[in-house]
This record gives structure tokens, sequence and C-alpha cells, in this order.
């Protein structure tokens, strides 16, 4: 539960800043970024560090290349729905997250 995720672009310490189109879900890891720019081509890697153990981790870089020609390659709505039993304390808050693919 005290883990923090952040992403490296290209090498460290140059972290992605999160902005409207850029979010960093803090349950699973994952970056999400809304409508790709060419300015997102790059390296990108992971890094995971936890203050109760006072330890971190960086992933192995992911390369990220951005199509520039859309009619080359079309994709299919991409919804999928796999939902864990999720339970919760009455009086508790619960925090779901949904995420849509960019356009």
């Amino acid at each position: 539960d005290d883990l923090s995720y952040r992403w490296l672009l290209n090498e460290f310490p140059v972290f992605i800043a999160l902005d409207k189109r850029r979010f960093v879900s803090q349950t699973n890891g994952n970056l999400y970024i809304a409508n790709v720019e060419a300015s997102d081509r790059g390296n990108y890697s992971c890094f995971v560090s936890s203050p109760s153990i006072t330890k971190s981790v960086f992933s192995k870089f992911i390369p990220l290349i951005p199509q520039s020609d859309r009619k080359s390659k079309v994709y299919p709505a991409d919804i999928k729905v796999k939902f864990k039993d999720t339970y919760a304390l009455l009086g508790q808050n619960v925090t779901l997250e949904c995420f849509a693919l960019g356009k």
C-alpha cells in the first residue's frame, strides 16, 4: 500500500511531468497518455519506491514510437471489463478508477 510510482523519460532524473495528458495510476503504476504527441517519443522506465523499506527499483526501458500516419493502422475500440470484487467497510471511503483510451 505504500508503493509510489513515477516514470522516467530517456534518463534519470528526467521524470514525466503529470498534466492533463499524462497520469500515473497509484493503484497499479501504469502510465496513461491521452492523445500521444511526437514529443512523447522516447524510452520510458517505471521507478517504484517504498518509504517504509527505503528501497527503490527501476524497470527496464520501454520504447514508445508514435505513429504519424493514422491511416496505416486502424485499431478497434478497446474496452476491457475485468472487475474484481471490491469490498469496503460501511462508512469508509472507496476509490474506483476508470480510464478511457486517448484519441
